[in-house]
Protein backbone atom coordinates (compact mmCIF):
# COMPACT_ATOMS: atom_id res chain seq x y z
CA UNK A 1 0.00 0.00 0.00
CA UNK A 2 1.65 3.48 -0.73
CA UNK A 3 0.98 5.80 1.58
CA UNK A 4 1.06 9.40 0.42
CA UNK A 5 2.44 12.49 2.56
CA UNK A 6 1.71 16.12 1.63
CA UNK A 7 4.04 18.76 1.84
CA UNK A 8 4.00 22.33 1.67
CA UNK A 9 6.10 22.41 -1.57
CA UNK A 10 8.71 25.13 -1.78
CA UNK A 11 9.93 27.36 -4.43
CA UNK A 12 13.09 25.26 -4.11
CA UNK A 13 11.19 22.15 -4.73
CA UNK A 14 9.67 23.11 -7.53
CA UNK A 15 12.02 24.31 -9.66
CA UNK A 16 12.89 22.15 -12.32
CA UNK A 17 15.59 19.72 -12.61
CA UNK A 18 18.88 20.45 -14.24
CA UNK A 19 19.21 19.58 -18.43
CA UNK A 20 21.99 17.82 -19.71
CA UNK A 21 22.52 18.39 -23.35
CA UNK A 22 20.83 15.72 -24.86
CA UNK A 23 22.89 15.56 -28.07
CA UNK A 24 26.32 14.76 -26.21
CA UNK A 25 25.00 13.19 -23.27
CA UNK A 26 27.38 15.51 -21.05
CA UNK A 27 27.71 18.35 -18.93
CA UNK A 28 30.51 20.70 -19.10
CA UNK A 29 33.60 19.28 -17.22
CA UNK A 30 34.14 21.14 -14.07
CA UNK A 31 37.95 19.95 -12.74
CA UNK A 32 39.33 23.24 -13.86
CA UNK A 33 36.69 25.17 -11.62
CA UNK A 34 37.52 22.42 -8.85
CA UNK A 35 41.31 22.74 -9.17
CA UNK A 36 41.35 26.44 -8.72
CA UNK A 37 39.34 25.90 -5.37
CA UNK A 38 41.81 23.74 -3.84
CA UNK A 39 44.61 25.62 -5.09
CA UNK A 40 42.51 28.84 -3.33
CA UNK A 41 41.89 26.56 -0.18
CA UNK A 42 45.68 25.16 -0.09
CA UNK A 43 46.87 29.20 -0.19
CA UNK A 44 43.99 30.34 2.65
CA UNK A 45 44.89 27.58 4.84
CA UNK A 46 48.89 27.72 4.27
CA UNK A 47 48.83 31.14 4.90
CA UNK A 48 46.29 31.61 7.83
CA UNK A 49 48.96 29.14 9.68
CA UNK A 50 52.04 30.77 8.90
CA UNK A 51 50.98 33.99 9.96
CA UNK A 52 49.03 33.00 13.32
CA UNK A 53 52.27 30.53 14.11
CA UNK A 54 54.79 33.26 13.14
CA UNK A 55 52.59 35.75 15.46
CA UNK A 56 51.87 33.97 18.35
CA UNK A 57 55.48 32.60 18.39
CA UNK A 58 56.71 36.56 18.17
CA UNK A 59 54.29 37.36 20.24
CA UNK A 60 55.52 34.74 23.30
CA UNK A 61 59.56 35.98 22.72
CA UNK A 62 58.92 39.52 23.33
CA UNK A 63 57.18 38.53 26.77
CA UNK A 64 60.03 36.91 27.48
CA UNK A 65 58.02 33.74 28.20
CA UNK A 66 60.49 30.97 27.11
CA UNK A 67 61.86 29.51 30.19
CA UNK A 68 65.59 29.18 29.27
CA UNK A 69 67.23 25.89 29.16
CA UNK A 70 66.55 22.68 27.50
CA UNK A 71 63.64 20.71 28.37
CA UNK A 72 65.31 17.60 28.26
CA UNK A 73 67.87 18.27 30.72
CA UNK A 74 66.67 16.15 32.49
CA UNK A 75 64.96 18.53 35.44
CA UNK A 76 61.49 17.83 35.83
CA UNK A 77 60.52 21.45 37.11
CA UNK A 78 62.21 22.94 33.94
CA UNK A 79 60.61 20.57 31.88
CA UNK A 80 56.99 21.39 33.38
CA UNK A 81 57.33 24.89 32.84
CA UNK A 82 58.57 24.20 29.32
CA UNK A 83 54.95 22.35 28.49
CA UNK A 84 53.36 25.05 30.56
CA UNK A 85 54.67 27.75 28.06
CA UNK A 86 53.74 25.46 25.11
CA UNK A 87 50.10 25.31 26.28
CA UNK A 88 50.33 28.91 26.29
CA UNK A 89 51.37 29.51 23.16
CA UNK A 90 48.83 27.07 21.90
CA UNK A 91 45.83 28.97 23.65
CA UNK A 92 47.97 32.22 21.45
CA UNK A 93 47.61 30.59 18.43
CA UNK A 94 44.31 29.73 18.21
CA UNK A 95 43.03 32.88 19.40
CA UNK A 96 45.57 34.81 16.75
CA UNK A 97 44.02 31.96 14.02
CA UNK A 98 39.75 32.78 14.75
CA UNK A 99 40.68 36.57 14.59
CA UNK A 100 42.44 35.69 11.16
CA UNK A 101 39.57 34.25 10.28
CA UNK A 102 37.15 36.86 11.40
CA UNK A 103 39.13 39.95 9.71
CA UNK A 104 38.98 37.95 6.51
CA UNK A 105 35.59 37.06 6.58
CA UNK A 106 34.75 40.90 7.23
CA UNK A 107 35.34 41.87 4.08
CA UNK A 108 33.16 39.07 1.97
CA UNK A 109 29.88 40.14 1.69
CA UNK A 110 26.73 37.43 2.50
CA UNK A 111 25.69 35.91 -0.14
CA UNK A 112 21.97 36.66 -0.94
CA UNK A 113 19.29 34.22 -1.54
CA UNK A 114 18.23 33.19 -5.03
CA UNK A 115 19.08 30.82 -7.84
CA UNK A 116 21.97 31.63 -9.41
CA UNK A 117 23.03 29.78 -13.21
CA UNK A 118 26.48 28.12 -13.30
CA UNK A 119 26.64 28.45 -16.92
CA UNK A 120 26.44 32.04 -17.20
CA UNK A 121 29.37 32.52 -19.83
CA UNK A 122 32.16 34.91 -18.88
CA UNK A 123 32.98 36.08 -14.87
CA UNK A 124 30.42 33.99 -12.44
CA UNK A 125 27.78 35.65 -10.62
CA UNK A 126 29.34 37.91 -7.79
CA UNK A 127 26.92 35.94 -5.24
CA UNK A 128 28.73 32.14 -6.33
CA UNK A 129 32.09 33.85 -5.98
CA UNK A 130 31.15 35.18 -2.48
CA UNK A 131 29.87 31.87 -1.64
CA UNK A 132 32.93 30.05 -3.16
CA UNK A 133 35.18 31.91 -0.50
CA UNK A 134 33.11 31.43 2.36
CA UNK A 135 33.07 28.04 1.74
CA UNK A 136 37.03 28.37 1.56
CA UNK A 137 36.94 29.77 5.36
CA UNK A 138 34.32 27.41 6.02
CA UNK A 139 36.71 24.72 5.68
CA UNK A 140 39.52 26.64 7.39
CA UNK A 141 37.44 27.37 10.38
CA UNK A 142 36.34 24.04 11.38
CA UNK A 143 39.24 21.87 9.88
CA UNK A 144 41.77 24.40 11.56
CA UNK A 145 44.85 22.61 11.15
CA UNK A 146 47.56 22.05 14.54
CA UNK A 147 47.45 23.11 17.16
CA UNK A 148 44.00 24.94 16.38
CA UNK A 149 42.29 22.35 17.91
CA UNK A 150 41.24 24.79 20.57
CA UNK A 151 39.24 26.90 17.76
CA UNK A 152 35.93 25.29 18.45
CA UNK A 153 36.04 26.25 21.97
CA UNK A 154 37.15 29.82 22.19
CA UNK A 155 34.61 30.65 19.01
CA UNK A 156 31.99 29.22 21.72
CA UNK A 157 33.25 30.75 24.86
CA UNK A 158 32.41 34.98 25.34
CA UNK A 159 34.04 37.11 24.23
CA UNK A 160 34.85 35.87 20.73
CA UNK A 161 31.75 33.60 20.28
CA UNK A 162 29.69 37.04 20.34
CA UNK A 163 32.34 38.35 17.38
CA UNK A 164 32.00 34.77 15.64
CA UNK A 165 28.22 35.34 15.59
CA UNK A 166 28.51 38.23 14.19
CA UNK A 167 30.69 38.33 11.64
CA UNK A 168 30.95 34.86 10.77
CA UNK A 169 27.95 32.90 11.34
CA UNK A 170 25.55 31.10 12.47
CA UNK A 171 24.30 34.37 13.97
CA UNK A 172 22.86 31.98 17.28
CA UNK A 173 21.85 32.46 20.91
CA UNK A 174 22.83 28.78 22.03
CA UNK A 175 25.77 27.06 22.75
CA UNK A 176 26.94 23.62 22.44
CA UNK A 177 29.15 20.88 23.71
CA UNK A 178 29.49 19.00 19.79
CA UNK A 179 29.66 21.50 17.26
CA UNK A 180 27.39 20.60 14.00
CA UNK A 181 28.55 20.93 10.73
CA UNK A 182 27.14 24.15 9.41
CA UNK A 183 28.53 24.31 5.71
CA UNK A 184 26.66 28.10 5.16
CA UNK A 185 27.12 29.50 8.43
CA UNK A 186 26.27 33.35 7.34
CA UNK A 187 23.09 31.43 6.21
CA UNK A 188 21.82 30.04 9.46
CA UNK A 189 19.73 31.50 12.74
CA UNK A 190 19.46 29.66 15.25
CA UNK A 191 17.45 30.75 18.54
CA UNK A 192 17.88 30.15 22.15
CA UNK A 193 18.44 27.15 24.26
CA UNK A 194 18.51 25.02 21.02
CA UNK A 195 20.03 21.32 21.08
CA UNK A 196 21.81 20.17 17.91
CA UNK A 197 22.53 16.81 17.84
CA UNK A 198 25.88 15.08 17.23
CA UNK A 199 27.05 15.03 13.38
CA UNK A 200 23.96 16.78 12.55
CA UNK A 201 24.40 18.73 8.97
CA UNK A 202 23.11 22.09 7.98
CA UNK A 203 23.60 22.86 4.55
CA UNK A 204 21.91 26.57 3.01
CA UNK A 205 22.86 25.91 -0.65
CA UNK A 206 21.71 23.10 -2.67
CA UNK A 207 23.85 22.31 -5.71
CA UNK A 208 22.28 20.80 -9.48
CA UNK A 209 23.76 20.60 -12.65
CA UNK A 210 23.53 23.99 -13.51
CA UNK A 211 22.15 26.16 -11.37
CA UNK A 212 22.99 27.01 -7.43
CA UNK A 213 20.13 27.73 -4.68
CA UNK A 214 21.25 29.65 -1.80
CA UNK A 215 18.24 30.16 1.01
CA UNK A 216 18.48 30.77 4.52
CA UNK A 217 18.23 28.23 7.35
CA UNK A 218 16.34 29.13 10.48
CA UNK A 219 16.01 27.38 13.70
CA UNK A 220 13.80 29.17 16.38
CA UNK A 221 13.74 28.89 20.47
CA UNK A 222 13.47 25.70 22.41
CA UNK A 223 14.12 23.19 19.40
CA UNK A 224 15.99 19.64 19.63
CA UNK A 225 17.39 18.14 16.91
CA UNK A 226 18.72 14.82 17.04
CA UNK A 227 22.24 13.18 15.96
CA UNK A 228 22.76 12.95 12.12
CA UNK A 229 20.48 14.86 11.01
CA UNK A 230 20.58 16.32 7.50
CA UNK A 231 18.93 19.80 7.16
CA UNK A 232 19.12 21.24 3.64
CA UNK A 233 18.25 24.85 2.66
CA UNK A 234 15.24 27.00 3.33
CA UNK A 235 14.18 25.13 6.23
CA UNK A 236 12.52 26.14 9.01
CA UNK A 237 12.24 24.85 12.34
CA UNK A 238 9.59 26.61 14.45
CA UNK A 239 9.54 27.13 18.18
CA UNK A 240 9.42 24.13 20.12
CA UNK A 241 9.52 21.32 17.28
CA UNK A 242 11.88 17.87 17.54
CA UNK A 243 13.41 16.30 14.81
CA UNK A 244 14.39 12.81 15.32
CA UNK A 245 17.61 11.31 14.66
CA UNK A 246 19.05 10.71 11.41
CA UNK A 247 15.82 12.57 9.64
CA UNK A 248 15.87 14.25 6.76
CA UNK A 249 14.53 17.14 6.39
CA UNK A 250 14.05 18.63 2.40
CA UNK A 251 14.28 22.14 1.07
CA UNK A 252 12.24 24.66 2.29
CA UNK A 253 10.35 22.22 5.08
CA UNK A 254 8.79 24.17 7.47
CA UNK A 255 7.96 22.12 10.17
CA UNK A 256 5.54 23.59 12.86
CA UNK A 257 5.66 24.56 16.46
CA UNK A 258 5.54 21.58 18.88
CA UNK A 259 5.57 19.55 16.28
CA UNK A 260 7.72 15.47 16.35
CA UNK A 261 9.37 15.36 12.62
CA UNK A 262 10.77 11.96 11.94
CA UNK A 263 12.06 9.64 8.72
CA UNK A 264 13.74 9.82 5.64
CA UNK A 265 12.65 12.36 4.44
CA UNK A 266 11.20 13.68 7.43
CA UNK A 267 7.47 13.87 7.72
CA UNK A 268 5.36 15.05 10.64
CA UNK A 269 4.79 11.92 13.38
CA UNK A 270 2.80 13.85 16.09
CA UNK A 271 2.04 17.25 17.94
CA UNK A 272 3.95 17.17 21.55
CA UNK A 273 1.13 19.76 22.52
CA UNK A 274 -1.43 18.14 24.74
CA UNK A 275 -4.77 19.39 23.30
CA UNK A 276 -7.19 21.27 25.62
CA UNK A 277 -10.35 19.57 26.19
CA UNK A 278 -13.05 21.53 25.23
CA UNK A 279 -14.94 23.57 27.83
CA UNK A 280 -18.54 22.85 28.90
CA UNK A 281 -20.99 25.70 28.98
Amino acid sequence: MTVEHNQTPSPLQTEPQAQIDLQTGKLSDMRGFLWGFLLLDLWVRLTLWSISLGLATALMTALEAWPSGSPLAGDLGLTMLWARRLGQWVVVFNVIYLLALLLVRFFIPTPKEGIYSTRQPGVPNRQLIWVTLLAVLTKARYQAPFPGFLVFHLASLPPLCWLVSWIFGPKSRSCYVTEPEILDPSLVEIGRNVIIGYGTRIVAHIQEADKVTIQRVIIEDDVLVGGEVSILAGVRLRKGCVIGARSLLLPGTVVGPYEFWAGVPAKRISSLQQETPPQSA
